[in-house]
């Protein structure tokens, strides 16, 4: 009687100093560790879970058969990029934007898609005000085109930024007057008048391919 109390209070002593040696409870980990961040473990080699312990927190070490589940397989995004670039002070697609259009709605039409979106430019002649109407105008008539060749409208996001981030930076500087009659600046800046469009997929199609559009 007496050997078997003191075997109790010989073993809850001994749980009583492994919980002394634990100086911390790792809360997002859910298990005691001890000062130098080890976990504590019982006599039988088990680590002590604290109650912010769940499976998800489950750690390779403390708990193997948890944490080594396998999860759900998640669908790999994947993306590409187009891109459309329009004649000065236009919005109309011309017949290059729209072969380009064609063969990317074809595409998108056979494919899971998540998401399309575009961003809409402009270049930097003229007025703020106008080239954000214009970049608009040139984001909406991409976004029509698609609809009208099947490409389902929810997918569709379309925004515009007129002439506040041009890819020209610094290369047409100092060509002479900021106007349409400057065909030189004009032509420089040919780049900037674009909208980029990002297609978002669901899963792996490996027949999308980038193309792109140039104006005449």
């Amino acid at each position: 009687m007496l050997a078997d109390t003191l075997k109790h209070s010989l073993i809850a002593l001994a749980i009583a100093a492994t919980y002394c040696q634990a100086q911390t409870a790792d809360v997002n980990g859910g298990y005691l560790t001890s000062s130098d961040g080890a976990p504590v473990r019982s006599a039988y080699g088990d680590c002590w879970r604290t109650a912010a312990w769940t499976e998800e927190s489950a750690s390779p070490d403390c708990d193997p058969q948890l944490a080594l589940k396998e999860a759900p397989t998640a669908q790999k995004r994947l993306s590409f990029a187009t891109e459309v670039l329009f004649d000065f002070e236009q919005a109309e697609l011309d017949a290059d934007s729209r072969k380009v259009l064609d063969d990317l709605a074809s595409k998108l039409l056979a494919t899971d898609i998540e998401k399309v979106t575009g961003t809409a430019h402009s270049d930097r002649i003229g007025a703020a005000a106008y080239n954000d109407r214009l970049s608009a105008r040139r984001a909406e008539a991409i976004r029509v085109y698609l609809v009208g060749k099947g490409v389902p409208e929810k997918l569709l996001r379309f925004d515009a930024k007129g002439a506040r981030d041009p890819i020209t930076v610094g290369r047409c500087d100092g060509m002479g007057p900021e106007t349409k009659q400057n065909v030189k600046l004009v032509a420089c800046l040919q780049p900037d008048r674009r909208v980029d469009i990002e297609v978002w997929l669901s899963r792996q199609a490996s027949n999308l391919q980038p193309s792109r559009a140039f104006a005449k």
